[in-house]
């Protein structure tokens, strides 16, 4: 895939420049938390107009809406370049429009809230940086970036074994980070040695003859996508950090970081190492299928709402990698469509649990009960999104699952089939969920009060667009045509899985 020729208005530097403005507006009026909440809600407004008007742009002819390319280091080879088709696109408006829900479900929060909102505001920065870089120096730069906001989000703003779960997150991140510039920096040595050209653009090296290292490379890049998307057994890190995690910050972890993991294969992993992508379908389908039934047994058993919700994102995710690895574009497009449609529902459901805890006290299903009565529109939230989350006809996660599962039937029959059973141990641990938090006994305490008009906005603007991909998934689907036939064409897997559409 060749890339357009640059904008004349820099508009993908302007979407990272937002929350780099405003990030700085935070610390340098820290002391005032009320312009901090205002100036942080104002920025995510402006990034979510700015990917609106990209979204409706049209692509060129060569898939891409939006390339920027400028000087950055030019000894190394390191060229700040970003560009945007229509799987960024995606990434860019699931991002934009998440950190306005994460800026408001924080907004009544006392401890350090100009840290807070800076912290939520440069982790926006780095996720759009991730999923606009094809400079592979500059993606990982901003892929180091998101490490370091959500380290303290989770390390100051957390409860319980906030401490612990933290530094385990960013240990297991690190490690995997750093496999990935092992690889990174091997595959630009390899490349400047065959080409006289040392350089870290994505389509130049994609030209490298990796021969004998290929699969080292290729492993390397693996296990750092891998680990934070996360799969079994390097998922430990999720549940608990979900666990402590502030409302904004489970909402970004199940959101949008856990996506940067499945985006890297697509962007940078497959594309690279075509041969390696191609070979290793049929164990990436393992690792997805133990993914998915092992996460949907250990959501049942868990008795914290919020486990048991990060457990659920776990086996979401097995069912997004799976469509990776079934090499259709049916499946490839619905894996991708999926990504949006589990950051919106389980995102509103971290932020339900969220408000649920300040209302009640806890999350363990024994302590809770009898919601139905006490506060009915909270509770319609509640089940609405849980349905939205099982799968339910009409609503988001269907339809990208229904591609999903149609595109590997059509590649690998025997994969489809027993994904299709994941669905049975979804609605298990869902139903039990939802069966212990609206109804049952009511537990003895103070009343439960009912949602505010500006927690009934937020999940109303959630609830709106997870009806909206149900319905009418094909608003995003078209965006994603042109580059899926170009990642299929431009690797194996297509005839690794078959030769199916």
């Amino acid at each position: 895939m060749t890339m357009g020729d640059a904008t004349t208005f820099p508009v993908l530097s302007l979407l990272l420049g937002l929350p780099l403005l405003g990030t700085g507006f935070c610390l340098l009026f820290r002391r005032n938390a009320d312009e901090c909440r205002w100036a942080s809600l104002a920025t995510t407004l402006a990034v979510l107009v700015v990917s609106v008007w990209c979204f409706l742009q049209s692509p060129g002819p060569d898939g891409w809406y939006l390339v920027e390319d400028y000087r950055w280091i030019p000894w190394l080879g390191a060229r700040f370049t970003l560009a945007m088709d229509g799987i960024s696109l995606l990434m860019v408006l699931l991002t934009a429009f998440l950190q306005v829900i994460a800026v408001l479900i924080s907004w009544h929060q006392k401890k350090h809230p100009a840290l807070l909102f800076s912290l939520l505001l440069l982790l926006e920065a780095g996720l759009l940086g991730v999923f606009l870089a094809t400079d592979l120096l500059l993606f990982y730069l901003f892929w180091e970036m998101m490490l370091i906001p959500m380290f303290f989000l989770i390390g100051v703003w957390g409860h319980g074994r906030r401490v612990y779960a933290a530094v385990k997150f960013f240990l297991f991140t690190l490690a995997g980070s750093l496999l990935m510039l092992v690889a990174i920096i091997g595959l630009y040595l390899l490349h400047g040695r065959q080409t006289g050209d040392y350089t870290f653009a994505l389509e130049a090296l994609k030209a490298t003859n990796c021969g004998a290292l290929e699969p080292w490379l290729y492993a390397g890049f693996m296990i750092g996508f891998l680990v934070k998307v996360p799969v079994v057994p390097l998922h430990t890190w999720l549940p608990d950090a979900h666990t402590v995690a502030p409302g904004a910050g489970s909402l970004d972890l199940a959101g949008l970081l856990l996506k940067t993991g499945v985006f890297g294969i697509l962007r940078f992993a497959f594309p690279l190492f075509p041969a390696s992508a191609a070979a290793s379908l049929p164990a990436l389908a393992v690792l997805a299928l133990v993914g998915l039934f092992y996460a949907a047994w250990c959501a049942y058993l868990q008795e914290d709402v919020k486990r048991l919700i990060a457990y659920s994102s776990i086996s979401h995710l097995g069912v997004i990698l799976l469509g990776l690895a079934a090499g259709s574009r049916l499946a490839l497009e619905g894996a991708i469509l999926l990504m949006a449609c589990h950051g919106l529902t389980t995102g509103a459901l971290f932020a339900l649990v969220s408000m649920l805890r300040r209302r009640t006290g806890t999350r363990e299903l024994a302590k809770l009960g009898g919601l139905w009565k006490e506060a009915p529109i909270f509770s319609w939230f509640f089940l609405y999104f849980s349905l939205a989350s099982l799968g339910l006809p009409g609503l988001a996660n269907f339809s990208g699952e229904i591609l999903v599962f149609a595109g590997t039937f059509q590649t690998r029959p025997l994969w489809g089939a027993l994904a299709v059973l994941g669905v049975v141990f979804a609605a298990a641990y869902m139903l039990r969920m939802v069966q212990g938090v609206l109804w049952g006994k009511r537990p003895p305490g103070r009343p439960w009060v009912d949602l505010t008009w500006r927690e009934g906005l937020t999940l109303a603007a959630l609830a709106f667009f997870t009806l909206w991909l149900g319905v009418q998934p094909g608003t995003f689907i078209e965006p994603l045509h042109l580059p899926v036939q170009t990642l299929l064409e431009g690797t194996r897997l297509l005839a690794a899985a078959g030769g199916a559409p």
